[in-house]
């Protein structure tokens, strides 16, 4: 049986979109909870488990959120503190952005943290130091590897299947997004806005696919995603906007995350009920206790 792993990045939409377009802080608004409710539901309902990535500051700010997430059986792995991309961060920062993060995680589940992913999957390449700060702290998995070419976040080097970064201070196994390869093509089938912009048909054909190549497919989504009605930034974020004479990205933007958004629970629900999912904690738990098995038969066979 091949299982394969729902995702969610616990982020607040309006809370990134007026610093994106204001360079201005603000707190996770109210709405990330009542969209991750909507999600939990969902998931209730096809009695599916999922690893949620929560931002730290949304944690703070929404604590019982973080709460009801385990209480309902999911497990909760780290998207940063801060949703700050890695590119742009120091290594000192990163690990301080990252304890701060797993302090509040563990404070709030009472569980160990071990799964990680990156603001907008933003490590670069596989040899990034970041690989290495997160073994320190005890992180055993990541998910931030998208193993495409010619987009801001693909790794194009990278294998489409789970497999193992080395670091000096240990060994971190890599849960990379699901992609599909047609032909010359390499297709981004994983969640998010492809999600919405694909052809549904398509993405049952890829889905099927990496199910009988006996892959795991990690699925990413957002709370936004599961939103009912327009999202739009702030008044401020607005005005902001066209004082800066970023009217244009400000709109591209907003069109392109309510654009067909409606889709993603529709095609999502199906998908649930037809194949396994269950969160990447157990799936990397039970590919750790599975791989001495393998050497011990290894060894007999020899």
């Amino acid at each position: 049986m091949t299982v394969h792993a729902l995702t969610i990045d616990l982020e607040d939409w309006h809370q990134l979109m007026h610093r994106r377009l204001t360079g201005e802080e603000i707190q996770p608004s109210s709405i990330v909870v009542t969209t991750t409710h909507r999600l939990l539901d969902m998931l209730d309902e096809v009695e599916v488990r999922a690893t949620f990535f929560v931002v730290g500051n949304v944690a703070e700010t929404h604590p019982g959120l973080v709460r009801e997430v385990v209480r309902r059986g999911h497990e909760i792995g780290s998207h940063t503190h801060s949703h700050e991309l890695i590119f742009r961060m120091e290594p000192a920062a990163f690990k301080a952005d990252m304890e701060r993060s797993l302090a509040r995680l563990q404070d709030l589940t009472g569980q160990p943290i071990i799964g990680f992913r990156a603001p907008e999957f933003s490590v670069g390449h596989l040899g990034h130091w970041c690989f290495e700060i997160l073994v320190e702290l005890g992180f055993r998995y990541d998910s931030s590897v998208f193993p495409l070419p010619r987009v801001r976040y693909g790794i194009p080097e990278a294998p489409d299947h789970p497999f193992a970064i080395p670091t000096p201070s240990g060994t971190m196994r890599e849960f990379p997004l699901a992609t599909w390869d047609v032909g010359r093509f390499r297709l981004p089938v994983a969640g998010g806005s492809y999600f919405r912009l694909l052809p549904s048909r398509l993405l049952d054909h890829a889905l099927k696919a990496i199910d009988e190549q006996r892959r795991t497919a990690v699925l990413y989504f957002h709370p936004y995603e599961f939103h009912t009605g327009w999202l739009s930034p702030s008044g401020l974020a607005w005005r902001r906007s066209l004082r800066a004479n970023n009217l244009k990205f400000t709109l591209s933007r907003i069109v392109l995350h309510n654009l067909r958004t409606g889709l993603i629970s529709q095609r999502l629900r199906p998908l649930l009920a037809q194949y396994t999912f269950m969160p990447l904690g157990d799936i990397y738990r039970d590919m750790s206790a599975s791989a001495p098995r393998q050497r011990a038969s290894s060894q007999e066979d020899a």
